[in-house]
């Protein structure tokens, strides 16, 4: 199969240069790595609309991968550009996401798979945008947080979530003529809101009531076990309904001045993409992204955004900084905040900045700082 796959056209749907930002206003006391989501999005007219985010995609995929498929025939499979999906910043057609979770029930054999998937495409590090959320004060503001930042991920579905409500309860809004269309890619974000309580508070969630607007899709037994209580189809809205007892207790992992130094470092990027330097803006967010899970290499990067290397490095010239002091600046941004958060060896670290083995991380390190990591 994987002499057979051939490189997709465009027409897949994969978009990567989406995002248009224009110079806007980020209030004060809000962290400008969700609060300012609403600004970036200018109102929804930065992303295209029907699309899901190419990291997104990737953690699922990352996820099915631990469950045993082999990452490149089911790339292949779906038809995604592997390069593209690599971009944080790739947006996915709504047709292709709908493709991506079929073709994993058939890949898998099983049409619950995805269900299986979105309890466990859980945030693992701080590449992931959406880890930092962990460092709020209670679940529920971990839950807003996630609410605030899921146009970011995806913008098929609308999520609300409602923490007055007795229970506290949350509403997936779609057009009436997606109901069945939509149905896997709906049932995984339910279960992925749903599993958010086992993440941060290391226990199941507390799941009142679960209601689907679409018919199920295989026996309800499957969905009752699966999320933990009686769940309804054919219902008004599709709603989740969880303990209030749960969702006010204190993050075991809150964190205020972590979430600072998070929430400081995506201010320079902020600043560059304000100022017009997207390009080094884009790139910053592309290795943060990518640090932990391919060598951090100048051609990787250029092919994720359609264009060459040569290009791609005159671009980052042109906006201040070289690849190499980026990767550099963007590196030791990210040693700052695992080690603020001190739950991780140095070998550990040594492989989620990228680099190949811990002397590696120990030269670089004493080349920032004039010390070796392990007397900071």
């Amino acid at each position: 199969m994987e002499n057979q796959c051939r490189k997709p056209r465009a027409k897949t749907g994969l978009r990567w240069n989406a995002l248009r930002v224009e110079p806007c206003h980020i209030a004060k006391g809000r962290h400008p790595i969700y609060y300012g989501i609403d600004d970036l999005l200018q109102n929804g007219k930065a992303i295209p609309p029907d699309t899901m985010s190419a990291s997104l995609a990737a953690r699922i995929l990352r996820a099915a991968v631990a469950e045993g498929a082999n990452k490149r025939e089911l790339i292949c499979a779906i038809g995604l550009d592997e390069t593209r999906l690599r971009n944080p910043l790739s947006r996915i057609s709504a047709p292709v996401a709908l493709r991506y979770f079929k073709t994993l029930q058939t890949y898998f054999n099983d049409p619950a798979v995805h269900l299986r998937l979105g309890d466990k495409a859980a945030m693992q590090n701080f590449s992931d945008f959406g880890y930092v959320t962990r460092l709020e004060l209670d679940l529920a503001s971990v839950i807003r947080a996630h609410v605030r930042i899921q146009p970011l991920r995806q913008n098929m579905v609308r999520t609300t979530f409602h923490s007055d409500g007795k229970p506290p309860f949350f509403i997936w809004e779609y057009a009436p003529d997606r109901v069945q269309s939509y149905a896997s890619f709906v049932e995984c974000s339910v279960m992925a809101f749903a599993r958010l309580s086992r993440q941060v508070l290391n226990e199941p969630p507390l799941l009142q009531a679960v209601h689907f607007q679409h018919q199920p899709q295989f026996g309800t037994a499957i969905y009752d076990a699966a999320f933990g209580c009686p769940v309804e189809f054919g219902m008004p809205q599709t709603r989740l309904e969880i303990a209030g007892r749960q969702v006010f207790r204190p993050s075991p992992f809150a964190n205020q001045a972590l979430l600072d130094a998070e929430s400081q470092r995506y201010e320079l990027p902020a600043k560059w993409m304000f100022a017009g330097k997207t390009q080094l803006a884009f790139s910053y967010f592309y290795l943060i992204s990518e640090l932990d899970k391919s060598p951090p290499t100048l051609d990787r990067m250029a092919a994720s955004f359609g264009m060459s290397e040569r290009t791609l490095r005159r671009k980052l010239v042109e906006d201040g900084l070289s690849f190499r002091d980026l990767l550099h600046l963007v590196r030791k941004d990210m040693c700052q905040l695992y080690f603020m958060e001190d739950t991780r060896s140095l070998g550990e670290i040594a492989l989620l900045l990228g680099y190949s083995d811990l002397s590696a991380f120990t030269r670089a390190h004493k080349n920032w700082t004039g010390s070796s990591p392990s007397r900071r």
